[in-house]
């Protein structure tokens, strides 16, 4: 009888323990809850399979090798090009000390828009708080990091992510200003805004000109508004900003001379300036549409149905800024996905404020918006089931665990999707839109990013990395100069990167016996074996590795 009285006392204890965890969970639920999604939000970008990543070829292949380039010269403010370049050299900066610090790897290229990223969601949510309120942070938070086209570029070689801190540093710095009470922090605030102004310019050249052109109302109006001791402060903060734009346009301009300046004119024109492509006109809301979901589609949903009950201040940040910058945008003659990122976190301060209803336009608004999202939610796993039926042999192709991976993530999309439906049809009157768009997002912000982590996407290359990485071909290319002829650009960009002492060559009468080149052209490779002066080492997607054996 001792016996089973122990056990029930155990039994007891461990009830305790429970209730107690229960009752610590319940009354610190809200900060337990955000610190358990920041930690896995954090965890997600480093979880990841290395060997399973390769850069996209022109973009981040172009960057990192440029990068690498500027590390190795030594002087930063040098241009390390043989002609000049259309581009500032801060567009290489944070990548070239990623390599410097962490090696040549994908992910040390990588690693300045992930830390970018970070603090980017951070300073969302604290300029969210200040135009609107803390809720409404939470809400911007996470729609800014579910949305795809923010997902792929945090995890991206290039200066895009950092180039939107540097805006939303413009931004917190200058609200900082307007907001605070303290006489020496005004300063600092108002000099830092206008610091940032001019390194955004450093890191992105003329592409700054967009969103410093769409903020010029709201900075100008308060600016007027303002003691001139603020506006010289601000302005000098705009020239301390400037000097590292200065010193490399000057040393460019003694190695190039005016053409070293001119470059970046000529590259900004062609870009902003020229015959207008009509494909915008339906490229440019489709991609909106999936490259922000659900952010985008359920923004323009509430904002035509409803009002919202946010009390939004500066309107002319929050609505102008961003109408303004997309109008800018839309009337250049090219454009790319990457152009919009830092509108990303305007858009989701507007749907955070979007997504408190607290009326409706219409009668028919509230039906309006439950048929048309259970419409969208059965369309979507249409998709997602058509999707995986269709890829379903392609993905047998990659290891058992990547394929598992595969599908939990169509499964836990599926999931959520199914899960969502359930908070449309609610009895009370808003209907829990926001743990609606929850059940939505943070799924898709994780499945996503595992994807993204594990190669499944975001990893076009993986077969030239692949080749390289072959026990047998490493050992040739780390210890022998690879030349590389007649490639096709995105590859030559790729092979440059990932083979350092690799170069470029426009024939090969000066190839000497026992090198090695690798070419793209079949006709050439077949002329030159057939010959004998070449023996084939190696193939890889059409290209080939040879070896020179005679003259």
């Amino acid at each position: 009888m001792i016996p089973v009285k122990n056990n029930h006392n155990i039994s007891n204890q461990y009830s305790n323990k429970i209730r107690e965890l229960f009752v610590y969970y319940s009354k610190y639920r809200k900060y337990i809850v955000p610190f358990v999604f920041l930690t896995s939000y954090f965890l997600f970008y480093f979880l990841f399979d290395s060997s399973s990543q390769s850069l996209v070829a022109h973009d981040e292949g172009l960057y990192a090798r440029r990068a690498r380039l500027l590390e190795e010269s030594g002087n930063w403010f040098l241009s390390p090009f043989e002609t000049p370049h259309h581009k500032t050299l801060g567009s290489y900066w944070l990548i070239a000390l990623s390599i410097r610090l962490f090696g040549n790897s994908e992910f040390s290229v990588r690693l300045p828009s992930i830390f970018a990223s970070f603090i980017c969601v951070a300073f969302c949510y604290l300029i969210t708080s200040k135009v609107a309120n803390k809720d409404s942070a939470i809400i911007s938070v996470v729609s800014l990091i579910s949305m795809p086209l923010w997902i792929q570029y945090s995890k991206y070689a290039s200066p895009d992510i950092p180039f939107v801190l540097c805006i939303l540093l413009v931004i917190f710095f200058f609200l900082e200003f307007l907001t605070s009470s303290n006489y020496i922090n005004k300063f600092l605030y108002i000099f830092s805004s206008g610091f940032f102004i001019l390194i955004a310019f450093f890191l992105r050249s003329y592409m700054a000109l967009v969103p410093l052109l769409g903020l010029s109302p709201f900075l100008i109006f308060h600016l007027n508004r303002s003691n001139n001791h603020y506006k010289a402060v601000f302005f000098s903060g705009i020239t301390l900003g400037s000097i590292p734009t200065v010193i490399s346009l000057f040393n460019a301009y003694k190695v190039f001379g005016i053409d070293g300046i001119s470059s970046l004119f000529e590259f900004a024109h062609n870009q902003a300036i020229g015959v207008f492509d009509f494909n915008n006109l339906y490229l440019i809301p489709i991609n909106y549409l999936y490259l922000t979901f659900p952010v985008g589609i359920l923004f323009i949903l509430f904002s035509f149905s409803s009002h919202s009950i946010n009390i939004i201040r500066y309107p002319l940040l929050v609505y102008v800024y961003p109408f303004l910058s997309l109008l800018i945008l839309l009337c250049m003659s090219k454009s790319y996905p990457h152009y919009y990122l830092f509108l990303l976190p305007s858009l989701s301060i507007l749907f955070s404020s979007s997504i408190k209803i607290n009326s409706f336009r219409f009668s028919f608004s509230k039906r309006l918006i439950k048929y048309f999202l259970l419409s969208l939610l059965i369309l979507l796993t249409s998709f997602l089931v058509y999707i995986v039926l269709y890829f379903n042999l392609s993905i047998f192709n990659y290891s058992y665990s990547t394929s598992l991976l595969f599908y939990l993530c169509a499964l836990l999309f599926l999931l959520s999707y199914l899960n969502s439906i359930s908070y449309l049809f609610v009895s009370n009157e808003t209907f829990n839109i926001k743990k609606f768009f929850y059940r939505i997002a943070i799924p898709q912000y994780f499945s996503i990013s595992l994807l993204y982590n594990f190669g499944i996407i975001g990893s076009p290359n993986l077969a030239t990395k692949l080749f390289i990485q072959n026990p047998d071909i490493s050992s040739i290319v780390n210890s022998k100069t690879i030349y590389l002829f007649n490639l096709d650009s995105k590859l030559q960009t790729l092979l440059e990167f990932y083979l350092p002492s690799s170069m470029v060559i426009q024939d090969i009468d000066n190839i000497y016996i026992n090198e090695y080149i690798i070419t793209s052209n079949t006709f050439f490779m077949k002329n030159l074996y057939t010959k004998g002066n070449y023996i084939q080492i190696a193939d890889f997607s059409n290209n080939f590795l040879l070896m020179k054996i005679s003259k």
